[in-house]
């Protein structure tokens, strides 16, 4: 595996667990303000989640490129 790679790898896995955690912070501070929008919450959650995940995917990939100096990842 190339440097390159590597560092796309380690860069994207962060933005993903980023996306993945932050969120549940802010979800803990929203029910202990308004516990009564737990139902609407839970409803509207999931897939709000899962576009910060592949957010965080994606702009810890292009992250990685830039730290790299590659346009794209080469491959074999």
């Amino acid at each position: 595996m190339s440097l390159q790679k590597l560092v796309i790898l380690i860069t994207s896995l962060t933005g993903g667990a980023i996306g993945l955690f932050a969120p549940v912070g802010v979800v803990k501070w929203l029910l202990q303000k308004e516990p009564e929008d737990a139902g609407i919450l839970t409803l509207f959650f999931f897939p709000v989640w899962c576009v910060l995940l592949v957010l965080g995917l994606l702009i810890g990939r292009r992250l990685g490129l830039l730290m790299t100096g590659g346009k794209r990842v080469l491959q074999r």
